[in-house]
C-alpha cells in the first residue's frame, strides 16, 4: 500500500494547481450546454474511501515552498481535533480511539497531538511532552495498511480544513511517509 500512498499524495497535486478551486455562480437555465470549466475544481470531500491513482505522477519529488508554520500554524489545534473526530467516526480506527471519546481525555489527546504536530514540523520545540511514538503505539500491532489508511484520513482532514493540495503532498506528507518515522509506529 505504501507504493500506492505516495502517488496518491503526490496525485493530490495533479488534481489542481496552486490556485484556489473556483466554481461558476452564473447558471443559464435556458441553455442546456454546460460551459463551466471544471478543470480547476475539486469535488466536495466525501466520507467514502479514497482510491489512490494507479499511475505515479510525472513530477516527483515535490518541494515544499510554503512556510507551513506561518500559513497553517494557528489552525493546528482545530486540525488535531478534527483528526481525532474523524478517527472516532471511522470504523477502521474507532476502536483504537474509543478511550478518547468525549470529555477531558479527548481534549488532552487533542492538545497533545497539536503539540506533537507543531514540534514535528519545526514550528515549536519541546511543546510535545508525551510518550515516544514507539511507546504510544506499543502493543497496537499497527500494520502498514492501517498506517497508510490513517495517512489518507489525515490528508482528507487537511484538505477539509483548507490546506492547499500541493502543501498536503509536498509539505505535510513527506515526514509521515518517511520510513524512519513509520517504523516508530508500524508493527509496534
Amino acid at each position: 500500500m505504501k507504493t500506492l500512498l505516495l502517488p496518491f499524495l503526490a496525485g493530490l497535486v495533479a488534481c489542481g494547481d496552486d490556485t484556489t478551486p473556483t466554481t461558476s455562480d452564473a447558471t443559464d437555465t435556458t441553455d442546456t450546454t454546460d460551459t463551466t470549466d471544471t478543470t480547476d475544481t475539486m469535488p466536495p470531500p466525501t466520507t467514502d474511501t479514497v482510491t489512490p491513482p494507479t499511475t505515479p505522477p510525472t513530477t516527483m519529488p515535490l518541494e515544499c515552498t510554503t512556510d507551513i508554520c506561518v500559513v497553517y500554524g494557528a489552525a493546528v489545534p482545530d486540525v488535531a481535533a478534527d483528526i481525532t473526530t474523524a478517527a472516532l467516526a471511522d470504523p477502521q480506527f474507532s476502536n483504537d480511539f474509543a478511550g478518547l471519546a468525549g470529555g477531558s481525555a479527548q481534549g488532552a489527546f487533542n492538545a497533545s497531538l497539536a503539540n506533537f504536530i507543531t514540534d514535528a514540523y519545526g514550528c515549536t520545540t519541546g511543546a510535545y511532552t508525551g510518550p515516544s511514538m514507539q511507546d504510544a503505539h506499543a502493543g497496537m500491532g499497527i500494520t502498514q495498511e492501517e498506517y497508510d489508511a490513517f495517512i489518507v484520513l489525515i490528508a482528507g482532514v487537511l484538505l477539509d480544513n483548507g490546506v492547499a493540495e500541493t502543501d498536503v503532498a509536498a509539505c505535510f506528507a513527506p515526514p509521515l511517509v518517511d520510513p524512519a518515522f513509520m517504523a516508530t509506529i508500524v508493527g509496534q
